[in-house]
């Protein structure tokens, strides 16, 4: 028998051992929760909710030993079996050849939407110079007399640059000027008419995409592109094609009255072109020895220089690429294995190693890629294998991912580490990524597995993967433990799958006994929104710690569910009643409900919790589930009734909680319930963010006026309209964002503090009345805010107190429509020397002199706007500045006369934009001496008349004269004019005498 036979067999018994495991540590906490029944409730046993059958599931004794003889009995004979079989040469030897037998298939496979699209990720494209000229050659072409449509081709194997050059050739300038409208449509396997039209149509310029959104009515939709169309030219790129029925696209657009398309299709194969392009086809082949030999040395070296290293490793490095055959993914997957490891030694080994057979036809690059997977960590393969088992193309979420990881045992966390499972679950994304098995998909918040990689992928995971359309003969092989379910079909076959630890369902719903049948499984996750109820034989599944129903019409849950002890991960769209004994589910970590928000990277999920009087929305429901993580938002916090029922939440042992928000809402009839509410709902010290919404009480919870709650990193108080005396949060000492919205409230302090808010980094004030005058600013030795960034004050009429002179670390002020500062405003700015953004909106200042202004010399960005007494700005000390805005000044008219020497005093300003300043009648003689000024915007100055005497900048590039004198425009536009002359130079001009 072949290793592999062995492997298979092995990789059984350990799966085996896995579900013994997990059956026993099952058993313990279902005999827990039945000796905590009698005493959780004085209901009678009859009227006790049934949480699960999973009595019927437990082991006796028997069974156990049995068990366990049987897995040591499979382990002693396949221990026997492999010091006869294996030796590491031959394992090398038998993997390489299960690498070459199990490429041949290929799976029909649903595609995620832009999976790829026109932002090119390379910095820069090496070699291609006759296919790029060729490309804009024929895209600049007028369409022949025959037909307006013109398709042009570009097509070479998997991870040859097809996309890479359509990419460079959709945003070359030279093209763009070309076009009326570009659009960009990732096609993939499956080939959908409807949809990609409706793509077509949301990217032309001038459409308003909601009309069409949902619509399925092609004949609409074709209707509407044809219009759309019109007159127009339009540059189409088609990537990733597999099937000739892209063509049933040329339909429409070749019946259209439009002036010019071109078409460029990237495909692997030719037959798909159906003849199309023929005669203007580009094949990629591999890149030109010179060129390939840049952009591995680009790959292999990153950041370092290849000429400190010997000539030696250079001519091995040589060896390498040529065996890559010029394959700009071999050379990037294989460069990251080089990198790791700078000498001759190492390169060699990878030279000479027996995966480096590359196929008698030369275009097998996978063996390549299979070096770069076996040099992964083993914790990197399990992983990246497990990936496989979604379609090619198809983007998942780092979070999701992460969580299905976690719940089969491939993250591995070490045990004095104060990392989470899952901050070391996304150490192995951003791994994954760097070494090029992950990309990012159409957005940041998604990831994707290139095809090659995702073919090697599935190679390795020896059959444990598979993606089952239903629409084939084909059995699903014994050996799947992870399933993709491709589309609405009879799953009475997946029955007969008992060992299945992973389910991806797209369409079609699972019946009860399907349900049961499932046994082992640990990951289930359905994407049919027409599915909009679970069976209760969902209690069956002991072993699941991740569900994820978030893509169905699911709002209510059985109470079956609550048996499911291991589970660690829930995911709902919305949610009506919650099960009563919900907080059974002690190992509960994620629980996705109601979240409206889009969820970044890295972002940890949230849980939306809405209180109720009624039952099913008690939060008692909280109790037991203390491995929560991420965000627990509750709502309708009048709706607790007391501080026992507040205390039942027991928030203070869920200490993987990260961030609470508490909101409350409607009329209150008795503020002491609510002090009592809040001080009941005292949080774990390991909390980072709190927000506390609409509290009407007037005192402050007692955990927040102790030292309990020192890990807080952000603080968000808004609508406490009788909370006036807030506590010394000055003390915290990783407090970095505090946020007060709507509060009429002075902060205490404390008198023997050396640092007040040491590492506080952005305070917001808004809709408020602050004083901070508790602060002992008379202390010098005292230190107050001296981290203090970003400062943004709006809509406040008072702000007592807070020390400006202090805040020498200030980069960013923003004051908006704050009567509470207009006196104090420009004697604030004096001493904020490293202020570099200064926004200032309604302040009712007449200047900003000199005097305030000469300290800002860090200042880049100044922007002053509705401020209508002010009639001057001193920028003559601002040598930083490289943009300036005043807007909406009616009575600013002074420039000031010390600015004569402007260009050396305002070296850096590239942008200048003065607008609804109707007083203003010229502009600076000194402008004309800024010469890194690219930018000019007058707009709405009726009494400016004329230009500088002695012109504008020689570097001006854009010049936007709108809403001004009719004579100005008419004089800049009349050639040989005397504004003319000033003005020739400039490359783009817009004028107009019509208002904005």
């Amino acid at each position: 028998m072949s290793v592999a036979h062995f492997l298979r067999e092995l990789r059984d018994v350990v799966y085996a051992a896995q579900d013994l495991e997990d059956d026993l540590e099952y058993i313990e906490l279902h005999k827990k929760f039945n000796k905590q029944l009698p005493e959780a409730s004085t209901q009678s046993s009859a009227k006790k909710p049934r949480i699960s059958s999973s009595q019927q599931l437990e082991l006796s004794p028997d069974d156990i030993l049995n068990n366990v003889r049987n897995i040591t009995e499979q382990l002693n004979c396949i221990d026997s079996g492999l010091k006869d079989a294996i030796k590491m040469a031959m394992l090398f030897k038998e993997l390489d050849k299960h690498e070459e037998n199990s490429l041949g298939g290929q799976h029909h496979i649903l595609q995620k939407r832009h999976v790829t699209t026109s932002s090119m990720n390379a910095r820069k494209i090496y070699g291609r110079e006759y296919e790029k000229a060729q490309l804009i050659r024929m895209v600049k072409e007028p369409p022949s007399v025959n037909s307006n449509v013109s398709v042009l081709p570009i097509l070479g194997l998997g991870g040859i640059g097809k996309t890479t050059l359509a990419q460079y050739l959709f945003n070359h300038q030279e093209v763009e000027s070309n076009f009326h409208e570009k659009a960009w449509i990732f096609v993939s396997h499956n080939f959908d008419r409807i949809r990609i039209t409706r793509e077509i149509l949301d990217s032309l310029s001038d459409h308003n995409g909601c009309k069409f959104l949902h619509s399925t009515n092609l004949d609409c939709l074709e209707a509407e592109l044809k219009k759309k169309l019109t007159g127009k030219r339009l540059l189409l790129v088609l990537d990733d094609v597999w099937s000739n029925e892209w063509t049933e696209l040329l339909f429409p657009i070749e019946s259209a009255a439009i002036e010019c398309v071109k078409i460029i299709v990237t495909a692997r194969d030719q037959i798909v072109l159906q003849g199309k392009g023929k005669r203007n086809e580009i094949i990629l082949k591999g890149l030109e020895e010179k060129d390939y030999w840049s952009f591995f040395v680009s790959c292999a070296f990153g950041d370092e220089d290849p000429a400190k290293y010997p000539p030696r490793l250079h001519d091995v490095g040589k060896q390498i690429a040529l065996r890559l055959q010029g394959s700009p993914l071999a050379a990037k997957t294989v460069g990251q294995v080089l990198w790791q490891k700078l000498n001759a030694e190492h390169w060699m080994y990878v030279l000479k190693s027996n995966l480096w057979e590359l196929g008698t036809d030369g275009n097998n690059i996978m063996p390549a890629l299979a070096l770069s997977y076996y040099n992964l960590p083993e914790h990197l393969q399990l992983c990246f294998c497990f990936c496989s088992m979604f379609p090619k193309g198809y983007e998942f979420n780092a979070n999701s991912i992460v969580c299905m990881w976690i719940a089969h045992g491939y993250v591995f966390e070490a045990e004095l580490s104060s990392k989470t499972a899952e901050d070391i679950g996304h150490e192995y994304v951003t791994d994954l990524l760097c070494r090029s098995f992950f990309e990012y998909g159409s957005s940041k918040e998604s990831l994707k597995i290139h095809d090659l990689l995702h073919d090697l992928a599935h190679s390795v995971s020896l059959g444990e993967c598979y993606i089952y359309e239903g629409q084939t003969p084909k059995r699903i092989p014994e050996s799947a433990r992870h399933l993709c379910v491709q589309s609405s079909v009879n799953l009475s076959s997946i029955c007969e799958m008992k060992n299945l630890r992973t389910l991806v369902i797209f369409g079609g719903e699972l019946q009860a006994h399907e349900l049961e049948a499932l046994k082992n499984i640990r990951v289930l996750v359905l994407l049919d929104s027409e599915v909009k109820e679970i069976s209760p034989s969902i209690g069956h599944l002991k072993h699941l710690r991740y569900l994820d129903l978030y893509e169905t019409s699911i709002e209510s849950l059985p109470e079956s569910l609550c048996g499911l002890y291991q589970l660690k991960v829930l995911k709902l769209k919305k949610l009506g009643t919650l099960p009563s004994q919900l907080s059974n589910l002690i190992n509960l970590q994620f629980f996705v409900v109601n979240c409206q928000r889009r969820l970044a990277f890295s972002q940890p999920w949230e849980l939306v919790f809405p209180l109720k009087k009624e039952t099913g929305y008690r939060i008692a429901q909280l109790k037991g589930m203390k491995k929560l993580r991420g965000t627990l938002t509750i709502r309708k916090l009048e709706n607790i009734q007391s501080k026992e029922d507040a205390r039942e939440a027991n928030l203070k042992e869920k200490c993987h909680l990260m961030e609470l928000r508490f909101f409350w809402s409607g009329a209150f009839s008795n503020f002491d319930v609510v002090e009592e509410v809040l001080d009941s709902l005292q949080p774990h010290p390991n909390l980072t963010n709190l927000y506390i919404v609409k509290y009407m009480g007037s005192r402050t919870p007692s955990w927040l006026m102790t030292y309990s709650m020192q890990n807080l990193k952000k603080i968000l108080l808004y609508g406490c309209a009788n909370w006036h005396l807030l506590p010394t949060l000055g003390q915290l000492p990783f407090l970095k964002t505090l946020s007060l919205e709507d509060m009429n409230a002075t902060i205490e302090s404390i008198e023997d503090l050396d640092v007040v808010f040491p590492s506080l980094e952005k305070l917001e004030l808004e809709q408020a009345s602050i004083s901070f005058d508790g602060m002992p600013v008379t202390r010098q030795e005292c230190r107050y805010f001296p981290r203090l960034r970003h400062l943004s004050i709006t809509g406040c009429d008072i702000v007592r107190g807070l020390p400006w002179t202090r805040l020498s670390a200030l980069e960013d002020l923003k004051v908006y429509y704050s009567s509470g500062l207009d006196d104090q405003l420009p004697g604030c700015l004096q001493g904020l020397t490293a202020l570099t953004k200064l926004m200032i909106r309604e302040a009712k200042m007449v200047s900003l002199p000199g005097g305030v202004m000469n300290n800002l010399k860090a200042l880049k960005i100044l922007d002053v706007s509705l401020c209508n007494e002010l009639t001057s700005v001193a920028l003559q000390a601002l040598s930083s500045l490289e943009y300036l805005k005043i807007s909406g000044c009616s009575k600013f008219v002074y420039w000031q006369s010390e600015m004569q020497e402007a260009g050396a005093l305002l070296p850096n300003l590239h942008d200048m934009h003065i607008e609804y300043c109707q007083s203003l009648e010229y502009l600076p003689t000194w402008l004309s001496s800024i010469t890194s000024l690219k930018i000019l915007s007058i707009v709405t100055c009726p009494l400016l008349r004329s230009l500088p005497e002695s012109g504008l900048p020689s570097l001006l590039r854009e010049l936007c004269i709108l809403g001004c004198d009719k004579g100005l425009i008419d004089r800049c536009q009349d050639q040989g004019s005397q504004e003319w002359l000033k003005i020739k130079h400039i490359r783009d001009r817009k004028f107009s005498a019509l208002s904005l």
